[in-house]
């Protein structure tokens, strides 16, 4: 029976690293899968980029009104299809995850996507909770903050003045990794802490 999983963490936990390698496994066993990756994520043009600079074209760049279940139905037509990888899935609409849903249900063809939990004001993206509501598989990643601890909220990093690289706490939801923000990951504890010293200012 085929599952809608969710892979999810913080910053820097290997997201896509791991799509990559499971793209890799799936392929050298001779199955077709397609990568997916939301018109949101700017990062590397069409193909998905990892931290160590692996890349592999995505099949398909939808925009957050691109029906998914549409989409999927037609690329069957004319290929086999096993698995679907779905990359920076919290910029997913609600309503692709439910068609990514529908997929698993009527194709029974696994899905997997790979995203961020949390925003860097820890709110959930809608894409996110909409798969934290639905997704039958949640799988934590694991990243590490600078004190040891665990990771599990994303600092955005941003330019000051002086050219130097600082938490912010305030902005759009939406800042692309690499294009208008670095971002680092941090445990709770060191993420209050940055939060009252940069917010003071």
């Amino acid at each position: 029976m085929a599952k809608l999983y969710y892979k999810f963490g913080a910053m820097k936990c290997g997201k896509t690293r791991d799509l990559i390698k499971t793209w890799y496994n799936y392929n050298e066993k001779g199955f077709n899968l397609i990568i997916i990756k939301p018109g949101d994520d700017k990062k590397a043009g069409e193909n998905i980029q990892s931290r160590a600079h692996e890349e592999l074209k995505a099949d398909y760049v939808v925009p957050a009104d691109v029906n998914l279940y549409d989409l999927i139905a037609k690329h069957m037509i004319d290929y086999n299809l096993h698995a679907i990888l779905v990359d920076e899935a919290q910029f997913l609409a609600p309503h692709q995850v439910d068609e990514l849903a529908d997929i698993v249900d009527n194709f029974n063809i696994p899905v997997m996507c790979y995203g961020l939990r949390a925003d860097f004001q820890s709110h959930l993206f809608p894409g996110s909770q909409r798969l934290f509501e639905i997704a039958d598989v949640l799988e934590e990643l694991k990243a590490v903050c600078k004190c040891g601890e665990k990771a599990t909220y994303n600092l955005r990093l941003e330019k000051n003045n002086d050219g130097e690289y600082i938490p912010v706490f305030e902005g759009p939801q939406v800042s692309i990794d690499g294009i208008d923000s670095d971002y680092d990951s941090v445990c709770r504890t060191c993420y209050k802490k940055l939060k009252r010293q940069y917010t003071r200012r």
